[in-house]
């Protein structure tokens, strides 16, 4: 009796769902947690059958595996069950249920674990996973899944853009099919993915599955363990980009040959202008049948006109091999004043050099760097009224040597400063806009910076950035 008064008290105390029943479902006994777990309370439970709280399908498998317990072929199992609540509503257990006798009395004893929220999270990460699973399987990009090696664990069907099944590469490496020559360039980006939400970016030749190679851009980014801060997996977008460097050669060389029939045409403009002076004066000449000293002057100019145009352009399409020597600035800077100090005195204006004692060797080219002394500075002479001032200073901002050239001239616009060293766009009359895009070629190749402060009615300031290759005093 003890055990029994026991049995009752630990049944109906439980807070596992359990049932007992006869095998012909004539007497059932079941507890709180049982009621509570299919909606019913006390005072609403009313015992029908199986039938009524079980989903039909599960129903049949139910009774399938209960009648093997009564017809001796096994003692108990264990199932998966949808319960249906008297709300109507679907909850799930893990039903287990075996074989139970008392005073010759075969009952069955049902114990149900509620897994209904676990399969519920399960159901919308299976929903999320088929989300992400089509994606994968309907993009025209190659997605995968690979080991922190680099070893393919998954592949999107895309991958039979290059000849291959997705199973095929399956626990293979991407090493296999990147050409030899890009390996190397891959394994040093692949060296800085182990950082935590480091993402890369590749661009290499990959081999078809008939041994031809296209190029292809890859977007890598590791899975990194939040506990351990180790790479887990790598996921990679990768995509085809044939079509797409084609388009941009084809658009590389239309620009060339745009630029080529702008130049030609500038080059016609340019050199057309000094020719009708000179194909008149020479026909006067002719006419006349003697000789013009001013007239041979100024065909003499505009030949020299010529020759300057032609050496612009030639520098602009073919720039000459640069012979770099160590190089003292503020002399080349005077040299270039003496040059111009007619044309400021001219203006009755005055120009004016401010040495800074340069610390360190500056390579270059003396004739490059004077040509791009001389353009700045007679800009500057050709932006100063009568009275102007021009002022050059020169210092050092850390591994750099700085030529300032200011005015006080009438300042350059904002459309005009968008145009700063484009070819061919020149405010002079005369003028080609070739020379400061030479002087910014110049300065380039001296591996440099130029760059321009100023406004309409103030001024310009000119600042050149030269590298100093060491530290020693000059």
């Amino acid at each position: 009796m003890l055990a029994a008064s026991l049995f009752k008290e630990v049944f109906y105390q439980s807070r596992i769902p359990q049932l007992v029943m006869t095998l012909d479902e004539t007497k059932v006994m079941v507890n709180p947690a049982f009621k509570q777990f299919i909606g019913y309370k006390d005072e609403t439970w009313q015992w029908n059958s199986l039938k009524v709280f079980s989903h039909p399908e599960d129903y049949e498998v139910d009774m399938k595996f209960l009648q093997e317990v009564i017809e001796g072929q096994r003692r108990e199992y264990q199932m998966e069950k949808r319960f249906i609540t008297r709300a109507g509503e679907l909850r799930t257990g893990d039903l287990h249920v075996s074989l139970i006798q008392d005073q010759g009395v075969s009952y069955v004893l049902g114990q149900v674990i509620d897994i209904t929220e676990k399969k519920e999270i399960e159901a919308k990460k299976q929903k999320s996973d088929e989300k992400y699973r089509l994606l994968a399987e309907n993009s025209s990009d190659i997605i995968n899944l690979h080991e922190p090696d680099g070893m393919y664990i998954y592949l999107s069907p895309s991958i039979q853009s290059l000849g291959f099944s997705p199973d095929e590469l399956v626990g293979s490496h991407p090493y296999d099919i990147i050409h030899p020559d890009d390996q190397t360039k891959i394994e040093e980006l692949l060296s800085s993915l182990n950082e935590e939400n480091n993402v890369i970016q590749a661009t290499y030749r990959a081999r078809t599955n008939s041994g031809e190679y296209s190029w292809f851009e890859s977007v890598l980014k590791a899975i990194i363990d939040p506990e351990s801060g180790e790479t887990t997996n790598v996921v990679s977008v990768s995509r085809n980009i044939d079509e797409r460097l084609l388009v941009e050669e084809h658009i590389k060389k239309s620009e060339k040959l745009a630029v080529i029939g702008q130049m030609a045409a500038a080059v016609a403009h340019e050199i057309r202008n000094p020719l009708t002076p000179i194909k008149g004066f020479l026909q006067l000449c002719d006419d006349k049948k003697q000789y013009n000293e001013d007239y041979l002057q100024i065909v003499v100019k505009e030949i020299n006109r010529m020759e300057e145009i032609i050496t612009d352009f030639l520098y602009l399409a073919k720039p000459q091999e640069i012979i770099k020597k160590p190089l003292n600035i503020n002399e080349l800077l005077n040299e270039v004043v003496t040059i111009v100090e007619n044309g400021v005195g001219n203006k009755n204006g005055t120009i004016t050099i401010q040495p800074f004692e340069q610390k360190g060797t500056v390579l270059g080219c003396s004739n490059g760097l004077k040509q791009v002394f001389f353009n700045i500075i007679q800009n500057a002479i050709d932006a100063i009224g009568q009275h102007g001032r021009i002022e050059i200073e020169t210092n050092s901002e850390q591994n750099m040597y700085v030529i300032m050239v200011k005015d006080d001239g009438e300042g350059i616009s904002s459309e005009v400063f968008r145009h700063l060293g484009e070819p061919f766009y020149s405010t002079k009359e005369k003028g080609t806009g070739l020379g400061l895009l030479i002087s910014h070629k110049i300065i380039e190749n001296h591996n440099g910076k130029i760059t321009y402060e100023s406004q309409k009615g103030t001024g310009t300031i000119v600042k050149i950035c030269l590298p100093v290759q060491n530290c020693g005093a000059h």
